[in-house]
């Protein structure tokens, strides 16, 4: 009998689709998009923590959001001291490998994990960079209170890799100190453990079935848990007739507790069902219990081990949000904080369909969506008198600060927002030109967060034009980004349009005409746009005269900086003259950041 075997051939392989052979793409791809979305509240969490300076709540989200990308589902162990859980363990691996006996385990938890080739490392609680890898053989010497009493090598955790089929796919399988010991630190070091629990084997044994004590330690695992395997361990220490007695016992207990939920009982033998694999005797298997636990482990570790890891990381996700509302203030972000809620309880109910558990109690939701106002802040007013000074187009030069702001802003708010993600989908993105303009500013990781929701949006419109019956050759065109609908466009259209209404207000005074006439000017876009606004011709003149005389000065500029530069005469140029080409480029077509036919689509 192969070790493990039970578990290893139901949770190693994926199930057929149809009459293939391969994994079901399809529950694959669900739910690659369940984690992604989930990543993405969990990620608006930690932005909100950063935000209102709350570092334990953002490192915590930061550790879910490294669970969730590991696929790393956490398998726990627990009960009362001296109730066979070590060797229970053994027994599902088909290994003597964790150290059973008399003494209790120290307050340090063990996890097996897989890995190619058996390597033990100590995990201290003081961290360190380079963690200590002593050979596997000493465990013991770190584990239990006969090698290390006390803890007095302060180990918190001893992780075990070891290349078992069972421990794939990210599997956390964890050995916990013994509850109500005489050492307080090992029930406190299993308490501290639970909320990293994802699903829980709850070991009792027939010598003292159920007592108080572990009843009370079973409200608090199933505070945390969200799937619990009871077992009911050393039967071989008790004849037919009373172990049945024990098992209806602890199954009428366990139904009371659990308010009427059915609550199936594992009666089992981990000595005999270790014996029975280690000498490959079928029917000894089968009689210990062993096998028919393990099948029932295996089966939810095939198909309903993704729906409760992400179930408990929606959970714990949410307790972190619950510590952080006290500490948001009323205002935007206090509605994030409540978007936040809604989406992971959304989230929550397509996990687990028509369920009517409500994990996250106290919840605030709302449905009012993000307004495109907390990201599009008002500028201060322009002091012209400062901004004319400027040998580039002032309008430009403003529109260009406010397109960095912009971007600033979105880039965060992208992160931070789903709403935002969903309305920045709708609206198909930038233009091709701001497009390259925001990547220029994002991070690879700002850009991966935000624009995935439209590159998902994308997706399902090609689909869509796929299944059409007459694919109209046009139907492309319509989702193509758009100066239109583009953002940062309509963003630098509304700055545009105050900015040269600020500098009309501006002109109608005298003194601020000759301040203007001091000036670069402005590019001739921005002077239509002024001159069509300005209801006097006296300004208008002014404007073009003005304009004409700074297009002649820096034509001649130009060309004493060509003849110049072509007599070997380059000291003599001066500054007017070395840029005077730049100057005129400006004011010809407008500054190159913001230089786009926002008036209307046109064929680049």
């Amino acid at each position: 009998m192969n070790d493990g075997i039970e578990i290893g051939k139901q949770a190693g392989v994926e199930r057929p689709s149809g009459e293939g052979v391969g994994p079901d793409t399809s529950r694959l791809q669900d739910y690659a998009k369940l984690k992604h979305a989930i990543a993405r509240a969990i990620r608006s969490l930690c932005t909100l923590a950063w935000e209102v300076k709350k570092d334990r709540v953002e490192t915590e989200g930061q550790e879910l959001m490294s669970k969730l990308a590991e696929d790393r589902f956490t398998l726990t162990v627990v009960g009362q001291f001296k109730r066979g859980k070590s060797s229970l363990m053994n027994a599902i691996i088909g290994r003597e490998i964790l150290p059973t006996g008399v003494l209790p385990l120290t307050s340090a938890i063990t996890v097996l994990k897989y890995g190619p080739v058996e390597r033990l490392t100590i995990l201290r609680e003081r961290d360190s960079i380079f963690p200590e890898q002593p050979p596997v053989s000493s465990l013991a010497a770190y584990v239990t209170e006969q090698g290390n009493p006390g803890n007095r090598e302060k180990v918190k955790a001893a992780v075990l890799d070891i290349p078992l089929p069972f421990l794939r796919r990210g599997l956390e399988f964890v050995d916990t100190p013994g509850v109500g010991s005489a050492i307080a630190a090992n029930t406190q070091t299993t308490y501290a453990f639970l909320p990293q629990c994802d699903a829980v084997i709850f070991v009792t044994s027939v010598d003292s079935p159920l007592t108080e004590a572990e009843v009370d330690f079973l409200r608090s695992v199933r505070q945390f848990a969200q799937k619990v395997f009871f077992v009911i361990n050393k039967t071989d220490l008790l004849d037919g007739a009373d172990r049945d007695n024990v098992v209806t016992f602890v199954a009428e207990r366990l139904h009371a507790e659990t308010g009427g939920e059915h609550a199936r009982v594992y009666p089992l033998s981990a000595s005999r069902g270790m014996a029975a694999k280690s000498s490959a005797d079928s029917a000894a298997y089968a009689s210990s219990g062993l096998k028919e636990f393990e099948q029932a482990l295996g089966e939810f570790l095939a198909t309903e081990r993704t729906g409760t890891f992400l179930s408990s990381i929606l959970v714990r996700a949410m307790r972190l949000l619950d510590q952080l509302r006290p500490h948001v203030p009323a205002g935007r972000l206090s509605l994030r904080c409540a978007q936040i809620g809604d989406r992971l309880q959304s989230l929550n109910a397509t996990v687990v369909p028509g369920s009517t558990r409500q994990p996250f109690p106290g919840v605030k939701g709302t449905n009012q969506a993000a307004d495109d106002a907390d990201h599009l802040q008002p500028q201060a007013p322009v002091d012209w008198p400062q901004a004319l000074k400027a040998r580039g187009c002032a309008v430009c030069i403003r529109m260009a600060d406010a397109a960095f702001d912009f971007y600033a802003r979105l880039q965060h708010t992208l992160i931070a927002d789903e709403s935002a993600q969903d309305q920045f989908a709708a609206a198909m993105g930038f233009c091709p030109l701001h497009t390259w303009q925001f990547l220029s500013i994002s991070s690879p990781q700002g850009l991966s967060s935000g624009y995935s929701k439209l590159v998902e949006w994308f997706a399902q419109k090609l689909s869509e034009f796929a299944a059409t019956p007459d694919i109209a050759p046009e139907s492309l065109r319509t989702i193509l980004p758009r100066y239109q609908t583009c953002p940062s466009c309509r963003n630098l259209r509304e700055v545009e349009e105050r900015t040269i209404q600020s500098l009309g207000d501006f002109l109608k005074d005298a003194a601020a005409r000759q301040v203007y006439h001091d000036s670069q000017g402005i590019c001739l876009r921005h002077l239509a746009r002024l001159i069509a606004a300005s209801g006097s011709q006296e300004l208008v003149r002014h404007l073009l005269q003005h304009a004409s005389r700074r297009f002649g000065e820096m034509a001649e500029d130009m060309q004493n900086y060509a003849m110049k530069h072509d007599g070997l005469r380059r000291a003599l140029q001066n500054d007017d003259e070395k840029d005077a080409y730049l100057r005129a480029v400006v004011r010809l077509v407008g500054g190159r950041a913001v230089c786009a036919p926002w008036q209307e689509d046109v064929e680049i």
